[in-house]
């Protein structure tokens, strides 16, 4: 039987025992009404208007034309069929009403991005030869973007389905290359769900060795390595080998200003610092601020990482000295943010000595921001380091007495009026942030 086609103006509601049997997926009931229709088996026409269209259930028309009805979400036998995995009906209605491979449901969706959101990659692998091989309507749907500016492969990715992200980049590469409505990219996506196996099925070249075409785009001007730099070092090795996009992405900003360094410091992924600082030394990353003029040693005080901030010394042994927008040093963002491990470190090291009483563009020493914040243990961290001066006073003449007599400096609530008596009561007992 010749395969049938229809218009846009021409579609029909599926018949209630066909779509009984493409949803059980039953081929030889299937084959048995196409033989049916086939031999001229005839019922009556019943026509309804529906949203400008004319819905037809047609037994009596041409053998093959009921195979073109649409269900009430507007889906087509083949949508019904991709999203279920039905491999054997694919290929018959393929074979028969070629044209369903680019219909499109209300949702905008073609069977492609059913098949790719469900996982059925044997599916896809029907629907591709039809689609790049046929006219120019199914050509385009193989780039189509449904409702939600997504293409199939970004749905397979969004829905975590390697096994079909792995095909579509085997036959359809450049779908890599289209980022969705909100300027996410398929690699951004797979690298923020942690998924190495669709990252490297993204990134992989092609059979001549042309790079993989994916765009690294994320959200508010993030790359796929800033997502891979919270995530894992794999990942980030993966996407640094993409060559030769890969490592020019160490040094892209996002809208904060942030490089995927300061986001391997924020997450305390150290295998991945280290990653970054073994194999570009010459970039300077470690001396790239943010908007905010924060460095990824100050990310690392703030966030109370230890062991990155050691590692970042140990490679750039200056680099303690440099300070963000604030004028504010090391030991001023741990003491603001109450990394009380990090102060403790700097306290007990005479390496940062120079940091104790140091100020800030405001004036204030790390021993005004502990009063201020009313952090006790802070503040006895301070106090306990012998080289800690108390009378320093700030831009605004204020020292960390306020203006509390000299008779009353034994009485630290007096003394730090941010800390209340409870406080230094509990003090004893309460635990480390």
């Amino acid at each position: 039987m010749a395969a049938v086609e229809f218009g846009p103006h021409e579609k029909m509601t599926l018949d209630a025992e066909l779509l009984q049997v493409l949803t059980a997926g039953d081929k030889v009931c299937m084959e048995e009404i196409l033989s049916r229709q086939d031999h001229g088996a005839g019922h009556r026409r019943q026509q309804t208007a529906a949203q400008g269209h004319v819905a037809v259930n047609v037994h009596g028309a041409a053998p093959g034309r009921f195979l073109l009805g649409v269900a009430s979400n507007g889906n087509t036998a083949l949508h019904l069929v991709a999203s279920r995995g039905h491999v054997e009906l694919a290929t018959l209605l393929c074979e028969r009403a070629p044209s369903l491979a680019a219909a499109r449901n209300k949702c905008l969706d073609t069977p492609l991005h059913c098949a790719a959101r469900f996982g059925h990659a044997d599916v896809a692998a029907v629907l591709l030869p039809r689609m790049r091989d046929g006219a120019a309507e199914e050509e385009s749907a193989l780039r189509a973007r449904n409702q939600s500016g997504a293409t199939a492969l970004y749905e397979a990715v969004r829905h975590g389905r390697a096994g079909v992200v792995d095909l579509l980049m085997t036959e359809v590469p450049d779908l890599a290359s289209v980022d969705g409505d909100e300027g996410v990219s398929p690699l951004y996506l797979a690298a923020s769900t942690d998924s190495l196996q669709m990252v490297r099925a993204l990134l992989r070249p092609s059979e001549n060795g042309t790079p993989s075409p994916a765009s690294f785009s994320g959200p508010e001007g993030r790359t796929a390595l800033h997502a891979a730099a919270a995530s894992s070092r794999e990942m980030a090795e993966a996407i640094l080998s993409w060559g030769p996009e890969g490592p020019t992405l160490l040094t892209r900003l996002d809208s904060s200003g942030s490089t995927p360094l300061h986001f391997a410091v924020l997450y305390g992924r150290l295998d991945v610092v280290v990653l970054f600082l073994d194999g570009h030394a010459s970039l300077g990353l470690a001396s790239i601020s943010d908007g905010n003029g924060s460095f990824p040693l100050h990310i690392a005080a703030m966030v109370g990482r230890a062991r990155i901030m050691e590692e970042l010394i140990h490679r750039i042994p200056d680099c303690y000295e440099m300070v963000d927008g604030k004028g504010r040093n090391i030991l001023h963002c741990a003491v603001e943010h109450c990394r009380v491990t990090v102060v403790r470190h700097i306290c007990r090291n005479d390496m940062f000595s120079m940091l104790w009483n140091a100020t800030d563009s405001g004036g204030n020493t790390p021993l005004h921001l502990a009063a201020n914040h009313g952090y006790p243990k802070i503040v006895i961290l301070l106090l306990e380091t012998t080289s800690v001066e108390i009378g320093i006073t700030n831009n605004d003449g204020t020292n960390c007495y306020g203006s509390c007599s000299p008779c009353n400096s034994t009485r630290p609530d007096i003394l730090f009026p941010g800390i209340s008596n409870k406080s230094w009561m509990l003090l004893g007992s309460s635990e480390e942030r």
